[in-house]
């Protein structure tokens, strides 16, 4: 037997504002709830707008989420790695937010909408039977 394992709801709580959020905007959302931690990511129109991991410890240094809402941290930071992180600290969620809805404004300026369309279609094709998040999540 595994040991017992309590979740944090305010994770949760928090991973469903953020997904209300950004459906009213039109976006598309992935979710996947950790089994062994207190971590939900979320995928924003199937990758094509980034993702965003919530949680209460720091991630594994070789996963990079764009979008960090952790609840370990007092203060906002940006980390430049192989791409831009941002990590959020719960007092900072409606940056978050406004950060989420204009890096998605952003790529699909940037590439067009039947291009930005296609990115989300070719992702969703590319990933759906992938083992980890795409086979695990689910559309909310």
């Amino acid at each position: 037997m595994g040991k017992s394992y309590t979740k944090d709801e305010s994770i949760r709580k928090l991973a469903d504002r953020i997904t209300r959020a950004v459906k009213a905007r039109g976006i598309t959302v992935q979710r996947y709830d950790a089994y062994t931690t207190n971590s939900v990511y979320l995928k924003f129109d199937y990758g094509a707008a980034n993702s965003v991991r919530i949680s209460d410890h720091m991630g594994k240094r070789n996963v990079s989420n764009r979008f960090n809402l952790l609840k370990n941290i007092d203060h906002s930071y940006v980390e430049i790695d192989r791409y831009l992180r941002y990590f959020y600290c719960t007092d900072d969620f409606d940056k978050l937010i406004a950060d989420i809805i204009q890096n998605r404004n952003d790529q699909f300026k940037k590439y067009g909408s039947r291009h930005y369309e296609f990115l989300m279609k070719r992702n969703k094709a590319a990933n759906n039977d992938t083992k980890g998040f795409w086979s695990k999540s689910r559309i909310v």
